[in-house]
């Protein structure tokens, strides 16, 4: 819809842009709670929607300046911020920096610094008026018709970490302590800081295994002594350093990268890690709700 918006030539789009855009700009208007839900789920979509859209420069008459993104998806007021005078530049065009199909920054004092930056963008004659095209995935980054697939590609969260996810989730590994690990990954294991942001109520924030710190997913599993102990403990039992920073993905990229050593080294590599994160889990959780310690030692995984 928020394409459809820019794109306008549609009584919708009209009727939308006479009721809430009178006396601004789609890209530089604010939120209102007045606005219908439709409308404030569309100017939400601005960020994304302009990594998607590409404009198209014939004499800039119906391209604003300084609110428009006409330079790299980028506008003037995101590049320069505070530089600008807006009430000066209100109701400019990039015609002003046009004269005869040719970029002149220097007609503006703000577009003059950006000029080698501003003369990038084609200009081309041969068109009707400034335009819009889709250019988001799927369309080979280029100018392409709009396509459902390639606007859920855009908006769709795209993780990073496939290959972490499909180690973790290997064979050998007890599904609990599978799951364990992947929430720890995706960073939803509900230590006291997370309680705390949910509003909850606790008695004490601090990490019950070193009582120094507050309690995080981070420090909970490998800044606190206890737990890094634990960690360098399991490296040095499967023949290797703690050449690694404190945290699961690094610990994962570091057995991807020394798996070669043996057919066996990275399935027992993933038992030791899968095991240790619940261990170390299920005695934060026996030290809070029933008031039991485990000696350190009985941690380690042999």
């Amino acid at each position: 819809m928020a394409w459809r918006f820019i794109k306008g030539g549609s009584l919708w789009a009209d009727w939308m842009a006479n009721r809430y855009l009178r006396r601004t700009n789609f890209w530089a208007c604010r939120i209102d709670n007045n606005f219908s839900v439709t409308f404030k789920a569309i100017l939400r979509c601005r960020p994304v929607l302009q990594t998607a859209i590409r404009r198209h420069m014939k004499d800039g008459t119906t391209t604003d300046l300084l609110l428009d993104p006409w330079l790299g998806s980028r506008s003037l007021l995101d590049i320069l911020g505070g530089q600008l005078d807006r009430e000066a530049g209100r109701g400019l065009t990039c015609s002003r920096i046009i004269r005869d199909g040719v970029w002149r920054p220097e007609g503006y004092p703000h577009t003059a610094q950006l000029a080698e930056e501003i003369r990038l963008v084609t200009i081309d004659a041969s068109q009707h008026e400034d335009s819009w095209s889709w250019a988001g995935r799927g369309t080979g980054g280029g100018s392409g018709p709009f396509c459902f697939r390639s606007c859920y590609d855009l908006v769709r969260t795209h993780h990073d970490q496939a290959e972490e996810v499909d180690f973790i989730w290997g064979k050998g590994v007890a599904r609990k302590m599978q799951l364990c690990a992947y929430r720890l990954l995706r960073g939803r294991l509900m230590t006291r800081d997370r309680l705390l942001r949910f509003g909850m109520q606790i008695p004490d924030a601090k990490c019950v295994l070193c009582n120094d710190e507050d309690e995080s997913m981070g420090h909970l599993f490998f800044v606190c002594p206890v737990t890094w102990h634990i960690w360098t403990e399991q490296c040095a039992q499967l023949r290797g350093g703690v050449g690694m920073d404190r945290d699961i993905r690094s610990i994962l990229s570091w057995i991807r990268d020394h798996r070669g050593r043996d057919p066996g080294w990275a399935r027992r590599a993933r038992v030791r890690l899968a095991a240790s994160v619940w261990h170390i889990w299920k005695e934060r959780n026996r030290r809070i709700f029933e008031g039991l310690t485990t000696p350190l030692l009985k941690f380690y995984i042999t």
